[in-house]
């Protein structure tokens, strides 16, 4: 088992959740701030069509290693925690 964690700053456009692997993955993620929604899905995620994730809360999801998660707020310089952690195969 592998675990990695990064912080990444979410702005208006669409920002990747840095992470890859070789093998399935668990991802942990935090909203940071205590008044803004993130929204989350696909490379053309917005804040009309995103999974929100209200303030300080957190989400894990089920990660295979060819998926990628985007994010992406309604202000600039939105902070997001991540932790992942690779399953073993």
């Amino acid at each position: 088992m592998a675990v990695s964690n990064g912080k990444v700053s979410v702005g208006t456009a669409a920002t990747v959740i840095p992470v890859s692997s070789v093998n399935p993955f668990e991802l942990h993620i935090h909203n940071d701030d205590n008044t803004d929604t993130l929204f989350l899905g696909d490379a053309a995620v917005t804040s009309a069509n995103g999974l929100r994730l209200v303030k300080l809360e957190s989400m894990t999801l089920l990660m295979r290693p060819a998926d990628r998660l985007f994010v992406v707020s309604t202000k600039s310089g939105h902070s997001l925690s991540w932790l992942a952690i690779t399953k073993d195969i």
